[in-house]
């Protein structure tokens, strides 16, 4: 799946913006996309998915229809270690089954990840505070998986992890092209073809800076004249 989409400040990020999304695709998604109705979503248009999920992103519950934590599932895991489990969520009145995938951080990766809430928190004017559920949660990576039971659960989370490689580059893309200030409306020009414009134009200027650091750094042999 590729797929840009512009839109305005008051559209809200959802997995339900994206419309090019075909059957047998995987899509991997951060925190604010791991939702029920995101979810849902994907399953009608046949796809499968790898979501994070964020503190309080509803509400599970056992077999039983007893309202879980899953935080209490994850107790006694060590660093590194995984675990896959089967928790149920409610739709329109129904428990509907749901794969959970989780991993225990290591110690620089937890201390790591509550530098970055704390930041978020301090860009919000909320202090540097961070809750103690946040905090708990922080301990892990949890995700909800439409991948079968065939597929271990650290290779759930590998797949995740691809996801940063691609945050890593836009990253670095933001820093060093500016691919955070997208323009604003100019005359008769739509915001949406500016954008457009703008965000391929950064993006031809990045590959063939990439290029060029590339050659410099692997030069190809000089050939040899054959006298």
């Amino acid at each position: 799946m590729r797929e840009l989409k512009v839109t305005d400040i008051k559209t809200g990020e959802a997995l339900t913006n994206f419309t090019n999304i075909g059957k047998n695709d995987i899509i991997i998604g951060d925190r604010i996309y791991g939702s029920i109705p995101g979810m849902r979503y994907l399953k009608e248009q046949g796809s499968g998915f790898v979501l994070r999920l964020r503190a309080r992103a509803f509400s599970v519950y056992n077999g039983q229809g007893r309202k879980i934590s899953l935080l209490g599932r994850l107790k006694g895991l060590k660093a590194g270690e995984s675990r896959s489990f089967e928790v149920w969520y409610l739709h329109e009145g129904k428990y509907v089954p749901l794969r959970i995938c989780a991993m225990r951080k290591d110690r620089d990766s937890e201390h790591a990840g509550l530098k970055r809430l704390k930041r978020e928190n301090q860009h919000k004017k909320h202090g540097d505070e961070v809750s103690e559920l946040r905090s708990a949660y922080n301990r892990y990576i949890i995700v909800a998986t439409s991948l079968a039971e065939k597929v271990s659960a650290s290779r759930v989370l590998e797949l995740y992890r691809m996801r940063w490689q691609i945050e890593l580059v836009f990253k670095r893309l933001k820093s060093l092209f500016r691919y955070n200030e997208i323009p604003q409306t100019s005359g008769l020009i739509k915001l949406d073809q500016t954008a457009y414009a703008w965000f391929y134009g950064k993006l031809l200027l990045a590959a063939l800076c990439e290029r060029l650091v590339n050659e410099g750094r692997f030069p190809l042999e000089k050939k040899r004249k054959i006298n």
